[in-house]
């Protein structure tokens, strides 16, 4: 009884200092992401705001002097609906408190999905998302980000809603809401298209008539229309003025073929940073899923794929060019880690390509099924366009879909989730070190 009680006031501290620390990062203009503070994203942000104040809607939505990833749908609702929009200040305070909402939205989730688990737990690892540097840094500067984030994680909601009750008539309902939060979650962020995607698969392989399937195909079709138009408007998925300001990333509709085949080694890193401590929460003992993992020739087959992909790289790509002369941001967690370690540049190289091995390593230790390998994917897949690579485009997204989409399914007891706390909690606190001192 007295362990029990001990383990829910660590419990019940570890959530309270969780979102005090939200809080006090707020107060104090924390910047953990480097792309937060008054000369970072929201310089080009607020000159969208300006666009919108000052010209009629249409005009402002093609205009050319509209910069971003992303489409024009976060400053659309902002002009309709935020009082506080034209105040930065203000408007800064509403993206945080909206923000909020996301832990909530992962709390019904994993209720949902994990219905026998202590609510405490359930509790404690919802505000789990309050500790990434990038869902930090977008909610206090007023970043667009999180408005992205909370669609996708209101779909996943009603998504696991509408198949576990097809049979009820509000069954409608949660279809409609799945298919328009996850919808709105491109025009909020286009690297999120993996949750409309998801949502389809799902969907479309539920065991529901045939009009229903019918309808949510052409629910994403008309839905998808407006974005359509734009594409065919910019030439391209992002405004020309991006095109014009990255001539890397095949956001132009004849750059499709520009592929940065060595991003394929550094997302990898990113994403088997972030499913590392998730390897401790599976059913099964680490040790024991190692020694099975060995077992099977086809999962070492997998592993020799990942070592003729280092050399080639090693052959064919100047490591220096592309990450020393071609690259100053970005290339994600393992890449600063190499630059503060190392001086020599060959060094940097080893360590670069061991890492490459060591999380292609933890990916298929931890993916157990197709559905998860195809999910993964993608991220590979886009990682070939984008310039330059930044570990925001996978944060905290995959820890989302570790929580709420992937099949592998998680023991959560209170040491599994309290090292995960402890792996994000160290994560945040260097980020911050780093980009103060960057700055």
């Amino acid at each position: 009884m007295n362990k029990l009680i001990s383990k829910k006031n660590i419990t019940y501290i570890t959530f309270s200092l969780t979102i005090f620390s939200f809080f006090l990062g707020f107060y104090y203009d924390e910047n953990s992401a480097g792309a937060g503070g008054y000369k970072g994203d929201i310089t080009w942000i607020l000159n969208n705001i300006e666009i919108f104040k000052n010209n009629k809607l249409k005009d402002a939505i093609l205009s050319d002097d509209l910069f971003g990833n992303r489409t024009p749908l976060v400053y659309i609702i902002n002009n309709f609906l935020n009082p506080f929009f034209y105040e930065y200040e203000k408007y800064r305070l509403t993206t945080f408190l909206i923000s909020l909402f996301g832990p909530i939205f992962i709390y019904f989730c994993l209720k949902n999905r994990y219905p026998k688990t202590n609510k405490e737990l359930i509790v404690l690892l919802s505000s789990l998302i309050l500790l990434s540097p990038y869902y930090r840094t977008s909610a206090y500067w007023a970043l667009n980000e999180n408005y992205g984030l909370i669609t996708s994680l209101i779909s996943l909601l009603f998504l696991n809603l509408y198949l576990e009750n097809i049979k009820i008539k509000q069954r409608g309902i949660f279809l409609f809401i799945t298919i328009l939060f996850s919808s709105l979650s491109v025009y909020f962020d286009l690297k999120l298209l993996i949750v409309p995607m998801i949502c389809f698969f799902y969907l479309i392989n539920a065991r529901i008539e045939v009009k229903l399937k019918s309808y949510t195909f052409l629910m994403y079709l008309v839905l998808g229309l407006p974005y359509l138009f734009l594409i065919l408007e910019w030439n391209g998925i992002v405004p020309p003025k991006t095109q014009a300001a990255n001539v890397n990333t095949a956001t132009n509709l004849s750059r499709l073929g520009d592929l940065h085949i060595y991003h394929l080694g550094y997302v990898s890193t990113i994403i088997g940073f972030y499913l590392f401590p998730f390897l401790f929460l599976k059913e099964k003992n680490f040790f024991e899923i190692i020694y099975n993992f060995f077992r099977v020739k086809w999962n070492i087959f997998i592993l020799m794929i990942s070592l003729v992909y280092i050399l080639y790289v090693y052959l064919n790509i100047e490591f220096k060019s592309y990450t020393v002369d071609e690259y100053w941001i970005g290339l994600g967690v393992v890449n600063k880690i190499a630059n503060i370690l190392f001086n020599d540049i060959d060094k940097k190289e080893i360590f670069t390509y061991l890492m490459f091995f060591l999380s292609w390593t933890v990916i298929c230790l931890y993916v157990e099924n197709l559905i998860d390998f195809i999910i993964l994917s993608f991220f590979f897949i886009i990682s070939l366009l984008l310039w330059p690579l930044m570990q925001e485009y996978f944060d905290p997204i995959i820890v989302i879909l570790c929580l709420m989409i992937f099949k592998t399914r998680m023991k959560l007891d209170y040491y599994n989730i309290y090292f995960l706390f402890l792996y994000y909690g160290i994560f945040l606190s260097i980020a911050n070190i780093y980009y103060k001192n960057l700055i």
